[in-house]
């Protein structure tokens, strides 16, 4: 006796294709149900079908089994039902055909890899019967099983109509998460090398060779914007390849659990260890990648950091060279305070023997008589006295009038002073003028 399942899987997109598909299997008496428990099929049915979600991912299972017939005259009536409802095969995530009986398992082996052409066979072991991947791959999106029963059971039933179809269903996410994981992981590698490329000349155009000019400083500054955005980069493509490499890794483990969990299902671990090699080979690949992101990202990180530094040096280099210049300026202010200095005092002692001068040679003329009669040494000292404080007083009078206010004092005091001073001359000058006429 020969029967015949085949597993269909799609998207949400395509469940109005396939809802089509499902009309033609009740307008031809399949009976839908939601499992299977050994029981004989109704008299005027050929099968059943049932729906299964995975997540996102719906899997349509229809079962066909009626005796006399074999599996060329299955597949070529699911085959016309397909093409009755319009279905577009090449839409769907996948196909999988599973040609089973209750046989000799080597001669419904060898028989169905006639069938399909398939060289490889990965054998299973499942409740009352055995079971076999026909082939590696994934030829045209489908794949094609044997299964040989010594009886039906609700065991391996329910193994062919549910447990088996899940499990197909994380093979392919596990295979869209990998493709997808291997061109994103191409795409990162290359920025990465190029990354690493504009890090190795950065490093060697402006750190190892020596390229002096005024605006290294500033190219410096946007080497280090250039180096920070790379290392933004780096970090996100760090995280992104750890959360691929997580997602993948949480897959494998899940999937592992799945088939371990299945009672109807052994499956040896080479076999195991063989079907989930190319994932495992894909998880290696982007833990390498991420190893590899980690470590530019720190170079990155080292090399912003030795930028900083040597801009941090050249910026010393220059305050010192500034400082110097500025030392060299305050030493030449200094001289020239002191010149200055020297010329004040020079200026101020003119101003002084001037002042003395004329204010001698103008008291003699305006009070002769008292000129003469007061003696020459009171003379001397008062006119040193009146000489020197008017000096003195023009001085701080000078720096008053300038905004020095802390000089207020000192010149209310030079002030009085020469006031006192001037008036005992002019006191003196006509005491003594008029003294000769008594």
């Amino acid at each position: 006796m020969r029967s015949v399942l085949r597993y269909y899987y799609y998207f949400e997109d395509e469940r109005e294709q396939v809802n089509i598909l499902i009309n033609e299997f009740k307008t031809n008496n399949v009976t839908e149900q939601r499992g299977y428990t050994g029981k004989a099929l109704p008299d005027d049915s050929p099968g059943i079908f049932c729906v299964h979600k995975l997540d996102n991912l719906n899997i349509l299972v229809i079962y066909l089994s009626q005796a006399n017939m074999d599996w060329s005259s299955y597949i070529s009536t699911i085959d016309s039902w397909e093409a009755k409802a319009g279905l577009k095969c090449e839409e769907l995530i996948a196909r999988i055909s599973i040609l089973s009986g209750i046989d000799d398992w080597d001669k419904l082996l060898k028989e169905a890899q006639i069938k399909v052409s398939a060289k490889e066979a990965f054998l299973m072991d499942i409740n009352e019967g055995s079971l076999a991947r026909l082939g590696r791959f994934w030829p045209n999106d489908q794949a094609f099983y044997a299964c040989g029963l010594r009886s039906e059971t609700a065991l391996n039933q329910n193994l062919l109509l549910r447990s088996l179809p899940l499990i197909e269903a994380a093979l392919l996410k596990l295979k869209a998460v990998s493709t997808f994981l291997r061109d994103q992981k191409i795409t990162i590698a290359k920025e990465n090398d190029c990354l690493d490329s504009a890090l190795s000349q950065t490093l060697h155009s402006h750190l190892v060779s020596e390229k002096g000019g005024r605006d290294e400083a500033q190219e410096l500054e946007l080497k280090i914007e250039e180096l920070s955005i790379s290392y933004g980069k780096l970090a996100g493509d760090y995280s992104t390849v750890l959360t691929g490499s997580n997602r993948i890794h949480s897959m494998i483990v899940a999937f592992n659990r799945q088939i371990k969990a299945e009672r109807g299902l052994e499956v040896n671990a080479e076999l195991l260890d063989e079907i989930l090699s190319p994932y495992q080979i894909r998880l290696n690949e982007l833990k390498e990648l991420s190893n590899q992101l980690k470590i530019s990202r720190e170079n990155h990180q080292a090399a912003i950091e030795v930028v900083r530094s040597k801009i941090d040096i050249m910026n010393a280099r220059s305050n010192i060279t500034t400082q110097e210049e500025i030392r060299a300026l305050m030493e030449l202010n200094i001289n020239m305070q002191k010149q200055s200095l020297i010329f004040q005092y020079a200026a101020g002692l003119i101003e002084f023997i001037v002042l003395a001068y004329y204010s001698h040679t103008l008291w003699s003329h305006l009070a002769h008589a008292a000129f003469v009669a007061i003696p020459s040494g009171i003379q001397f000292i008062v006119v040193m006295l009146f000489s020197s404080n008017t000096v003195y007083c023009t001085h701080l009078l000078a720096e008053y009038l300038q905004g020095d206010n802390h000089v207020k004092k000192h010149l209310i005091l030079a002030t009085a002073s020469l006031a006192v001073i001037f008036t005992i001359i002019l006191a003196a000058s006509i005491v003594f003028s008029s003294g000769p006429s008594h």
